[in-house]
């Protein structure tokens, strides 16, 4: 008798779970068909900060990069532009986005990439040297022939020129670029810097007859001029900022006073214990 009054409620309680399932996919279709509910997997979410975490260390090793995470993607954008003067952020602005967003894919220092772009065309987007090397990286077409070629994208001759004034395309050859030639130069930001201006090959021969002195490179020099005024903004408040664990209320002036408590509590417990005790 048991088993079937067992059996006949596992029956009823199976009949609403079905029951419940199609109600909700008749919902469903129905939200669907007005529009109120999008077909298909849910659109990604977008980060609401730029991470840094995989980044081994930045050019220069002491700026705690990895802490920008931090900070909300607006103000890390106007905190990285606020060293600069008012005509040069209204250069760099329509830019910034992209630069951010490709050193995070490409795991690159922000800093190091906008410094780069500054000394090479001061974000002048048709700039063309003498060289032939163009756009706000400035790219040579052969060189950016053989980068798209290590990117396993194949590309006429008219499309690498028309990419290397096309700004965020531009941009993501010049980051991929030096993301080579760190790798190339054991994560090395000198000698990538170095490569990036004279070329990784020459280098290398510069660097075996001893006839190059990195350290005073111009071109290097120049870079880190521009790395240290525009990071020394970021740098001075990532520094004065708590860490995230600080605020927490077990780290706080509050959560150590109550830890004192505890502690006196139980001394005073303990010592009560053993008097009685002895």
């Amino acid at each position: 008798m048991k088993f079937l009054k067992g059996l006949c409620i596992s029956i009823i309680l199976g009949s609403l779970w079905g029951l419940a399932g199609y109600v909700a996919d008749v919902r469903i279709e129905s939200l669907e068909r007005i529009g109120l509910l999008p077909y298909g997997p849910l659109p990604a979410i977008a980060p609401a900060s730029y991470s840094y975490e995989g980044l081994p260390m930045a050019f220069d090793a002491s700026l705690p990069l990895k802490r920008a995470s931090e900070l909300p993607k607006k103000e890390f954008e106007a905190l990285l532009m606020s060293s600069l003067a008012p005509k040069v952020q209204e250069d760099i602005k329509p830019y910034i986005s992209a630069i951010l967003n490709l050193s995070v894919e490409y795991q690159m220092d922000p800093f190091w990439i906008v410094s780069i772009i500054m000394v090479e065309s001061n974000f002048k987007l048709t700039a063309l040297s003498p060289k032939n090397a163009r756009g706000l990286m400035q790219i040579k077409p052969d060189t950016a022939q053989h980068l798209y070629q290590l990117m396993q994208k194949t590309l006429t001759e008219d499309q690498v020129s028309e990419n290397l004034y096309h700004p965020e395309k531009n941009i993501e050859v010049g980051v991929f670029y030096l993301k080579k030639l760190l790798q190339n130069f054991r994560m090395d930001y000198r000698f990538a810097t170095v490569a990036y201006n004279i070329g990784p090959q020459k280098l290398r021969n510069r660097l075996t007859e001893k006839s190059l002195d990195v350290n005073n490179f111009s071109y290097l020099v120049k870079v880190k001029d521009k790395y240290t005024f525009l990071s020394q903004n970021f740098s001075k408040l990532i520094r004065n900022r708590p860490m995230p664990y600080e605020s927490t209320y077990v780290y706080s002036e509050q959560g150590l006073k109550m830890e004192e408590k505890v502690i006196a509590l139980f001394s005073a417990n303990t010592s009560e214990n053993l008097t009685a005790k002895f």
